[in-house]
């Protein structure tokens, strides 16, 4: 195992989780339709807000999250890396939607393509180390989440209910679990 990267000897252990480019595609729609709760939350008013200065605003992260799902799928559709994490200009509350609709239909569109057995197949990591196509479909799954999160902390922080996951707060659960005994 000398001379193998972090990544390489990672990938060499782990079995495939995702060996269906269809059923990732159904999965991802669910994880999209859950950042979007906590898109539609974010008003024109608070497009350009952030908690301090520095910090991305709440219209860069939805465009960088449109951009991340074209970084992620080109790497698994044509092996290569993009230019498309940055925010880029900003836009109006309209244009930032239509942005991160736009790029979700595309990328889906090109996923499709794919044989599933292209997700096996190896692609050079930003180490220039190996790991399968599917793990950077992961990768996409971990920063969309990131990035929902740091949203919903946004919104909370601005003074905006934050969407919960599954329509659930966690006291309403223990309520529930608390009164079935």
């Amino acid at each position: 195992m000398a001379g193998r990267s972090r990544s390489e000897r990672a990938a060499a252990a782990a079995p495939t989780m995702i060996a269906s480019v269809a059923e990732f595609a159904r999965y991802w729609d669910g994880v999209r339709r859950r950042t979007w709760a906590a898109v539609d939350r974010v008003e024109p008013g608070l497009l350009d807000w952030a908690p301090r200065p520095g910090e991305m605003t709440c219209g860069e992260i939805v465009r960088h999250l449109a951009g991340a799902e074209r970084f992620f799928v080109t790497k698994v559709v044509e092996d290569r890396f993009t230019e498309d994490l940055s925010p880029g200009a900003a836009l109006d509350h309209a244009q930032t939607r239509a942005r991160l609709e736009g790029v979700h239909r595309e990328e889906m569109t090109r996923l499709a393509t794919l044989d599933d057995g292209v997700l096996a197949s190896p692609r050079r990591d930003l180490d220039g180390g190996t790991m399968k196509a599917w793990r950077f479909l992961m990768a996409m799954v971990e920063h969309e989440v990131h990035h929902r999160s740091q949203l919903d902390s946004y919104l909370s922080l601005a003074g905006v209910e934050p969407p919960q996951i599954y329509g659930w707060r966690m006291e309403d659960v223990m309520a529930k679990v608390t009164g079935a005994r």
